[in-house]
């Protein structure tokens, strides 16, 4: 549960499904998110299971992404490493992360395009799972698993590669990034050159982009959080901390103003003495809270107590 004080107031069509079983390179299924990984010449490609695992989660529930291990992201390098995590589905819906630039902070949504251009970006992501399956068949990699395929950066002229590209080949492309220029943004995180050390996770926001003809922005998720450990974990539809804005106290009636998140379920606590030393999660519950978006809304408290102070609770 996620509690904050805010202020104590006394008052791509026809890319194919691949194979039938979800969660291995060796059968890839469109929908199966992709988390890839690549530093100085070294790429890993991870099948995280199917996007309906990370969609049908429920709010503020961890998915550990455990389809790699340690080692062998040691072989590509956690320190200064990019990294991503994305899929598609047949009608040409994307999903696909955005580095945060603030722990705490979410980003500015992706923008939604048509789909005929998703279809692009679809079509490029679509080459990665095959190179990855390129690779571990070649063997190149001994650290590769079914689930966890190390592969080489570069699959431009390398006879390794007869049916895919690799991650970074995919992503760069002629353009340089995001997919070859298709997408509308880079979808990498890049951990510190000290990232290890450094004490702090780093976190990126995963966006669905569902096909539109019209101006739309994607939908939040969730986040990926990497650890310095190398461990990485989806936190899905994250309830975000609600505000307290303001409280007026008129007679016997509190209006106040409050913000909350997207998800979660936000109760508004109050209390008429703090001696008691009750934690705040334990105050009497007054209403459940308007939320799903992240307007101001009011409501009001009637009560006769001679002082009363108000919190607010997400779970």
């Amino acid at each position: 549960m996620l509690n904050k004080k805010v202020g104590l107031m006394a008052l791509l069509t026809g890319v194919a499904a691949g194979g039938v079983w979800a969660g291995t390179l060796t059968n890839y299924a469109v929908g199966d998110v992709l988390v890839c990984f690549r530093k100085a010449g070294n790429d890993m490609i991870v099948d995280a299971g199917p996007i309906s695992t990370l969609t049908n989660a429920t709010p503020n529930q961890r998915i550990p992404i455990t389809q790699y291990t340690g080692s062998q992201l040691a072989v590509v390098g956690t320190n200064g490493v990019s990294w991503s995590a994305f899929t598609w589905l047949s009608d040409n819906t994307l999903f696909v992360t955005e580095a945060r630039t603030s722990l705490g902070q979410q980003t500015a949504p992706w923008q939604a395009q048509s789909s005929s251009a998703q279809n692009g970006t679809a079509l490029v992501m679509a080459t990665i799972p095959p190179g990855a399956l390129d690779e571990l068949n070649n063997n190149i990699y001994p650290d590769s698993t079914p689930t966890a395929v190390i592969e080489e950066d570069s699959s431009s002229g390398n006879p390794n590669y007869t049916d895919g590209s690799s991650y970074h080949q995919a992503l760069a492309g002629a353009y340089g990034g995001q997919f070859n220029g298709n997408f509308v943004g880079n979808p990498e995180n890049t951990t510190l050159n000290n990232f290890i050390t450094s004490g702090k996770a780093v976190r990126s926001d995963f966006y669905q982009m569902t096909p539109t003809s019209r101006y739309a922005l994607g939908k939040w998720l969730g986040y990926f959080e990497l650890s310095t450990n190398g461990v990485m974990t989806y936190v899905a539809y994250p309830s975000t901390p609600a505000v307290l804005a303001s409280t007026t106290r008129s007679g016997t009636s509190t209006t106040i103003q409050y913000t909350t998140g997207l998800y979660g379920t936000y109760t508004l606590r109050a209390t008429n003495s703090l001696d008691s030393g009750t934690a705040m999660a334990n105050w009497p519950a007054i209403t459940t809270l308007t939320s799903g978006d992240t307007a101001t809304h009011t409501i009001t408290d009637t009560t006769t107590d001679n002082a009363r102070f108000y919190t607010i609770t997400a779970q």
